[in-house]
């Protein structure tokens, strides 16, 4: 398995350089940057899910899906723990860094990243699987995430969000005799496709996008506390995130070894908790006004990282779930 995720990082990597090497001969704007992420979360995504739902109705399956979503809902309550544990903030001038910190702690680029990482790994049968971890995602980012940026909770975003939408669409199909028309799946299917070239297009975008702020835009910091913050940040997103998850995730798997496919669940749920801090917090972070160049700092960091710290945790897990 270790060998299967460095070879689909190796193949992601190489778009990536690709990407990077397009947006710095084009000088892609932010306005192209923010087109590519609404592309990929608004219409792609939506797209894959419905796509990963569209079979037999398979009662295995359900409790399967079923277990993901408690798993995934305990990994992310966990992060939030750990989040609340390494970001404590006296500094009131600070405290809008600690918000963006405990955000991109608990939440992991699963789409972008994750998604053509599982599929090249596991096929769509873990993208299935997957699908649990992405609805706990966004239920937590439009409850608890929107609330660390905003002080208030927006129900509608959750119940308006294309992918929430996508995921109860999806259930529909999957719980009911009830299938997508012959006419729509080969489209659905085909931008589904999409995802992993234009997810790493974009995330060689970020990277070429990627400059430390200027002094005026940290004056709250000088630079060594704003590196150490940044170090700070990526150790805990992708260590010791990583190693909390993946003794949890050994755990359930030890308890629930009778589980049919336990380990590609265990597997899927892990390496989408490895993944760098999501794209949503630069985003979020534009949105209510906190310091934006912080916030894709740490995810340009966190993704560069993770291309080493993936692969190698997979390792150490693979060694411990046999």
């Amino acid at each position: 398995m270790t060998i299967l995720v460095v070879r689909q990082l190796v193949i992601m990597a190489i778009i990536i350089f690709a990407g990077f090497i397009f947006a710095k001969i084009l000088k892609v704007s932010s306005s192209d940057e923010k087109f590519l992420s609404k592309l990929l979360l608004y219409f792609i995504n939506p797209c894959i899910i419905i796509n990963s739902f569209n079979m037999e109705f398979d009662g295995t399956k359900l409790k399967q899906l079923v277990f993901v979503l408690i798993i995934s809902a305990v990994i992310h309550f966990v992060m939030i723990l750990i989040s609340f544990v390494f970001t404590r903030e006296k500094n009131e001038k600070l405290k809008s860094y600690s918000q963006i910190e405990k955000v991109g702690i608990v939440f992991t680029n699963c789409g972008f990243m994750g998604i053509p990482l599982i599929r090249g790994v596991f096929g769509n049968e873990g993208i299935f699987f997957l699908m649990g971890y992405l609805i706990i995602f966004n239920i937590f980012l439009w409850t608890y995430g929107y609330y660390q940026m905003s002080k208030s909770i927006n129900l509608k975003k959750i119940v308006t969000n294309p992918n929430i939408i996508a995921v109860v669409i999806g259930l529909i199909l999957f719980c009911t005799p009830l299938s997508i028309p012959k006419f729509l799946v080969t489209p659905i299917s085909m931008v589904s496709e999409c995802n992993t070239v234009i997810a790493m297009v974009l995330l060689g975008i970020l990277f070429a996008d990627f400059k430390l702020p200027s002094k005026s835009d940290s004056a709250v910091m000088d630079s060594k506390e704003y590196i150490l913050r940044i170090i700070k940040f990526s150790f805990v997103r992708i260590v010791v995130c990583s190693v909390v998850n993946i003794i949890l995730v050994f755990v359930i798997y030890k308890l629930f070894g009778n589980v049919e496919q336990i380990k590609m669940i265990c597997f899927v749920v892990l390496i989408c908790s490895m993944c760098p801090a999501a794209t949503s917090v630069p985003s979020l972070s534009c949105i209510f006004n906190k310091d934006s160049a912080y916030a894709s700092v740490i995810v340009s960091l966190s993704s560069l990282l993770c291309m080493i710290s993936i692969p190698s945790f997979v390792a150490l897990a693979e060694m411990l779930i046999k």
